[in-house]
């Protein structure tokens, strides 16, 4: 959790208490020992009369011995799976460090001028956006080390990056133990993230291990390196856990002979994390997004390992493997990440770059122990992770079946249950809203909330209450059948919300798929009546449209930039009434984009209505049910018995 969502003024917030309730009692011991612990360093640290900064500082070896060239041929195999467009932009993105300017999450800060990095200016935002994180973190050596092969090819921002280093090292509040160092500089993530990053900068970038900046990256990545030993994010958890122990398996490779404490510690701390990984090979966060960025720390590290002749540990192949195979059966028919929970475009290697990089580094699922292997037969359905495909080829619709993420951790998810998003001919139709910042935010609240995803709300209501930047209130248990019946591929899944002692509502979706359309039928069952709305989210990139031979009901779906035939066609079914306005999409952090939604309407305490998705027209579509409660479908006259779970 943030520092906003646990300071003591949210208590004087009464209607944050039950959501604030319900997120620590999920917690685990460790995890709120160690918010008090931050807690104490944070406030007594600074205040104590000792040097801590020099005490790190007079443990650095006189002498240190490096051992680069793996990390330069693992760094080489990365940029090689690289497409064109992303070294391109990485190429842009150092042309601004020439300027003096970085951009991240779609902010452009100067921060370089004629007398250096002003590192804890007002004109650099804080860590608590998440920009700070990454300048902090120095991720932006990364942007001229995947864009060009040696440093030669762009020296004068090699030149321009040597100044910065030298600026951050005898900067007047870097140092350890300087007042607030544990919410900006010397957050373990963030030193996490600078030490992987000076590592590759440094193979990438030094030719002469003796020279005075060599010097000063060694001294500066082992006191980094010796900080985040000490402390480890074992009371987070989650991705912090595996980006620290990533770097400092990354330490210990570096390091020749002083490194074999980082690498062990960094080795165990990944083993440790290792059943953050589900048995579909999920992370169990459930966001693609850190699922890609954990996976790539994995595969670096085994990589790692066997280029210095070093055993891999089994468990890290497992993970590898499994985390592989599981990004592949994700993979979306465009090859760009679904974004689904707190995911976005451009903080992780793009799904295509990843799965190439498995492949690249020997990451092969197929060469692991049956037993080691994910535990799942077919790759449409990602049961242990919550995520469904219902279709195949180019024509796919995935829905979002499962429970948030781990009851200890539901930082990253989303009230997105039983959403669907949609891909036709290879174009993104139905999207999710993505991310557009962790602070506690209108946007925020929005990318959260059911209202931003592709399912139904009952009234006004969360299925699940939240609030602050992660806070979750009382979870739901959803149940979910999917398989197939003949043709068919179906989804079954419902759940139930606790309105109060005697209130609830009820939410019951059925999905169908056969060879060019899917049905999305749902029931709402409710103690009291109201408002139902079931919403579409459309892709920016496609336009809704009148069908010209049917009533107004029925609706085309265009690429945006083309005059063709439509993509294909969607049908709302018994809603008692259909409204279309603009929604927000946040593909990357900090950038939002007005996008389509349809929200089909109806009111009651027990209710049903749906849409039918088609590649092809029909004109006839009606639905109703027998007796027993089976869902007829009827195309044209063609009349579907469609497969049941049960009410």
């Amino acid at each position: 959790m943030s520092e906003s969502d646990t300071s003591l003024w949210a208590f004087a917030d009464a209607s944050r208490l039950p959501l604030l309730y319900h997120t620590a009692r999920n917690m685990e011991s460790r995890q709120l020992l160690g918010i008090a612990e931050r807690k104490l360093r944070h406030l007594v640290v600074p205040s104590v009369p000792l040097d801590f900064d020099a005490r790190y500082e007079s443990a650095i070896p006189a002498s240190l011995s490096v051992r680069s060239e793996p990390i330069a041929a693992n760094t080489a195999t990365l940029r090689g799976c690289l497409s064109a467009s992303a070294r391109s932009r990485f190429r842009t993105l150092t042309a601004g460090l020439d300027a003096g300017e970085v951009t991240f999450r779609n902010r452009t800060v100067a921060v370089g001028g004629p007398r250096g990095v002003d590192w804890l200016g007002a004109t650099i935002p804080s860590p608590s956006t998440l920009w700070g994180v990454q300048f902090y973190g120095f991720t932006f050596l990364a942007w001229p080390v995947l864009a060009y092969g040696s440093v030669d090819s762009c020296a004068p921002v090699a030149s321009t990056l040597r100044g910065w280093i030298d600026d951050w090292v005898s900067a007047d509040g870097t140092e350890i133990g300087r007042e607030g160092y544990l919410r900006r500089v010397w957050t373990p993530h963030t030193v996490s993230l600078r030490v992987l990053h000076l590592i590759r900068y440094y193979a990438w970038s030094v030719e002469d291990h003796e020279s005075a900046h060599a010097r000063l990256l060694k001294r500066l990545i082992y006191k980094n390196a010796r900080f985040l030993s000490k402390h480890v994010e074992h009371d987070v958890g989650g991705n912090h856990l595996i980006e620290n122990g990533a770097a400092l398996a990354f330490a210990g490779l570096f390091f020749e002979t002083e490194g074999s404490t980082f690498l062990q510690q960094g080795v165990d701390v990944l083993q440790t994390a290792a059943p953050q990984f589900l048995d579909d090979g999920g992370h169990f966060e459930r966001s693609p997004m850190y699922h890609a960025i954990t996976l790539t720390r994995y595969l670096s590290v085994c990589d790692l390992l066997e280029r210095t002749g070093r055993d891999v540990p089994r468990a890290l192949q497992r993970v590898a493997a499994a985390a592989t195979w599981h990004l592949d059966a994700l993979r979306p028919p465009d090859g760009r990440l679904p974004l689904l929970n707190d995911s976005a475009f451009g903080m992780a290697l793009p799904m295509d770059a990843c799965l190439d990089y498995a492949r690249a580094v020997g990451i092969d699922e197929d060469a692991l122990p049956e037993s080691d292997r994910p535990m799942v037969s077919d790759p449409n359905r990602l049961d242990a992770s919550g995520y469904y495909w219902i279709g195949d080829g180019t024509d796919r619709l995935l829905v979002d079946g499962g429970a948030i993420g781990p009851p200890h951790l539901p930082a990253h998810s989303h009230n997105d249950h039983f959403a669907v998003l949609w891909w036709v001919d290879g174009q993104r139709v139905l999207c999710d809203t993505g991310v557009y910042e962790y602070l506690p935010t209108g946007e925020r609240q929005y990318a959260r909330s059911v209202a931003a995803h592709n399912t139904v709300q009952y009234a006004d209501v969360e299925p699940i209450p939240l609030g602050g930047s992660y806070l979750f209130g009382r979870r739901i248990e959803p149940t979910v059948r999917y398989g197939t019946d003949e043709d068919l591929t179906y989804f079954d899944g419902s759940y139930v919300r606790r309105l109060s002692r005697t209130d609830r509502y009820r939410h019951h979706r059925r999905i169908y798929g056969a060879d060019d359309w899917w049905l999305v039928w749902d029931r709402l069952t409710a103690s009291a009546p109201d408002r139902i709305r079931s919403r579409l989210h459309f892709d920016p990139a496609v336009s809704l449209e009148p069908d010209p031979d049917a009533d107004r009901s029925r609706l085309q779906i265009h690429r945006s930039d083309e005059g063709s035939a439509p993509l294909g066609h969607c049908h709302p079914i018994d809603a008692s009434g259909v409204s279309r306005t603009q929604s927000r999409y946040f593909p990357s952090f900090g950038r939002s984009v007005p996008r389509t939604c349809l929200s089909l309407h109806s009111r009651g305490e027990d209710v049903s209505f749906g849409y039918l998705l088609s590649r092809d027209s029909y004109d006839a579509v009606t639905v109703s049910s027998d007796g027993d409660g089976t869902v007829l479908l009827s195309l044209d006259g063609r009349t579907w018995r469609l497969p049941s779970g049960g009410d």
